[in-house]
């Protein structure tokens, strides 16, 4: 949670208000298709990066717009968004 809230605190100060940032997620981490961490919501995704700030958070899990390699982009099966917790965002990718 540290991590998270440090890493927010950076991108309000670095980035001019309404812009996101896109991070690398932490290995094993799971996303679903919504805000709980059952089996049978678990989204089968290739290699993901996040957008931060994310759409929306519940109870411990955010909905992060899903950046998807360029193989991967035009595939109609993969979600636009996924939820995760909050903790898994791991390095900022540099533009």
């Amino acid at each position: 949670m540290r991590g998270f809230l440090t890493a927010g605190f950076l991108l309000c100060t670095l980035l001019p208000a309404g812009q996101a940032a896109v991070f690398t997620v932490k290995p094993g981490t799971s996303f679903y298709s919504k805000p709980q961490a059952k089996q049978e919501l678990l989204l089968q995704l290739p290699e993901v990066r996040v957008h931060v700030p994310p759409k929306k958070d519940a109870a411990g899990f955010c909905q992060f717009k899903l950046i998807y390699k360029i193989a991967d982009r035009d595939n109609p099966e993969l979600p636009s968004t996924g939820w995760a917790r909050c903790v898994s965002t791991d390095k900022l990718v540099p533009n």
